[in-house]
């Protein structure tokens, strides 16, 4: 039987980075990522590529509901030609783990494989905030896993983590919690959070799709001409705005001043970090009631 390991979490939350160091702990196994993306310009699985692993994108639509015919047939397809000792399971930030756990427990997919682990990674910088504004998301996608991966946790103090452990707790008492710098662990020890059996209630708590949906939009551009590091301050200023609708994530690669830099965008804060590989110019904004023509602007009228 092969393994999947399903690894949700909120827009931004990290779970692209959990995953390239789960995989580079896998050793010698065959693994290959199933990367679902809610826009139409992949970019996780360029960032997994990158590091040499296999990866099978989804894109345009949720594996949970939109394209959930896509995810059972490319899990079919995978068991029978590549024959993989373990599936990462990476869905969107806004996928609903329910409905993800109810497609892996349909009797044609439970007849080749089976659940190792259902984790939700958690943003130790901006959960607290995003919780409210998104509680569905949240819910159904803590409330299902069996364990809690706290990212960012070493930039916050003790007492924020506190705050976040409660809130966790309310929500899943049950679910094995990680808090320590994950990304520092030796490959075996990173293994045991997965692979060692989590106590699990069973109970599936169903988060409202419609509502968890209702006015989210992507939109991708990508771009020829560079961009100057003046002209990327002046835009990340203006999402902050609340002009373009509110801004839920973004993610990408730019080049400015002649550098490839990596966008990436989540709460209300955007990073840029320089790249050693050429990309070639692309961006994804997810977004609630988002201004799309002006954000195509934004990024075009220079």
């Amino acid at each position: 039987m092969v393994k999947i390991d399903v690894v949700s979490g909120y827009l931004g939350s990290g779970k692209t980075t959990f995953i390239k160091h789960l995989l580079n702990a896998c050793g010698n196994e065959k693994v290959i990522v199933i990367e679902n993306e809610f826009g139409e310009i992949a970019i996780d699985g360029d960032l997994i590529k990158n590091e040499g692993f296999e990866v099978y994108e989804l894109q345009q639509g949720c594996i949970c509901c939109s394209i959930r015919s896509n995810f059972i047939e490319a899990l079919g397809k995978i068991v029978d030609e590549f024959e993989p000792d373990r599936i990462i399971v990476e869905p969107t930030g806004m996928g609903l783990l329910s409905e993800i756990i109810g497609i892996l427990s349909i009797p044609k997919i439970k007849q080749i494989s089976e659940i190792n682990s259902l984790t939700t990674v958690v943003d130790a910088e901006n959960y607290l905030e995003e919780v409210e504004g998104f509680g569905e998301f949240f819910k159904d996608q803590i409330k299902n896993a069996d364990r809690l991966i706290i990212s960012k946790a070493q930039f916050m103090n003790y007492q924020e983590i506190d705050k976040i452990l409660s809130s966790l707790r309310e929500l899943n008492p049950n679910s094995l919690i990680v808090t320590q710098n994950w990304e520092f662990m030796a490959p075996e020890e990173f293994l045991k959070i997965l692979d060692n059996s989590s106590e699990n209630s069973g109970k599936i708590y169903r988060g409202n799709v419609e509502a968890a949906m209702k006015g989210v939009s992507s939109i991708g551009l990508e771009f020829t001409e560079s961009f100057k590091e003046k002209d990327i301050e002046n835009i990340i200023l203006e999402l902050k705005s609340g002009k373009y609708g509110q801004i839920m994530r973004g993610k990408g690669f730019l080049n400015i001043d002649d550098k490839t830099m990596e966008f990436n965008y989540v709460g209300n804060d955007c990073k840029l970090e320089l790249l050693n590989t050429k990309k070639d110019q692309k961006i994804c904004i997810i977004g609630k009631n988002l201004e799309k023509e002006a954000v195509s602007e934004l990024f075009n009228n220079l």
